[in-house]
């Protein structure tokens, strides 16, 4: 991830949520801060911060999360953003008929999302949702925690989209 610079990076909400959690929060506010600190420009959709705040039934959690999406650029879920992901629902579904089904409508709309702002990458930690041929891996890493005697690993990605895998007549914007 270090060596990622001057790019756009949409933040998928399962980073958000590891942000906000006691025992992945401090490694998962370290790795967008090497990203920041890359010159890199962090976003996320308005749709994540909904999801994000929806899920926090804790009230101080959900104080937090609106703390940090204020700091985050927020990406308005546009029409075009909406079509790209049903776009793309029907191009995974069209490879991977039962796998598409499992992929959330959010998912959908972060992928759309990525293809609108053509540069962009995807941060995520949820390659299920990513899947390839249709996102390359431009880095990964992971997030380490240790519970008890032993540590948790969690790989977190940063995905491309590879436009490549559109039919060439699909008008995606």
């Amino acid at each position: 991830m270090e060596s990622v610079k001057n790019r756009r990076i949409l933040i998928d909400t399962n980073i958000l949520v590891y942000c906000g959690d006691k025992d992945w929060g401090q490694e998962a506010k370290k790795l967008l801060r090497v990203l920041k600190d890359n010159t890199n420009s962090l976003a996320t959709s308005r749709l994540s911060s909904f999801e994000l705040i929806k899920n926090a039934i804790d009230l101080k959690l959900r104080e937090y999360y609106i703390k940090l999406i204020n700091y985050i650029h927020q990406i308005e879920p546009e029409e075009q953003i909406l079509m790209n992901g049903c776009v793309l629902y029907h191009q995974y579904f069209s490879k991977f008929p039962e796998s598409a089904r499992k992929i959330e409508s959010m998912d959908l709309a972060i992928g759309g999302t990525i293809i609108y702002h053509k540069e962009a990458l995807l941060l995520t930690a949820n390659r299920k949702h990513f899947p390839m041929p249709f996102w390359k891996i431009v880095a990964q890493s992971y997030l380490m925690c240790k519970k008890s005697e032993k540590y948790d690993l969690i790989n977190v990605y940063l995905l491309e989209f590879d436009y490549s895998q559109l039919p060439k007549e699909l008008e995606i914007q």
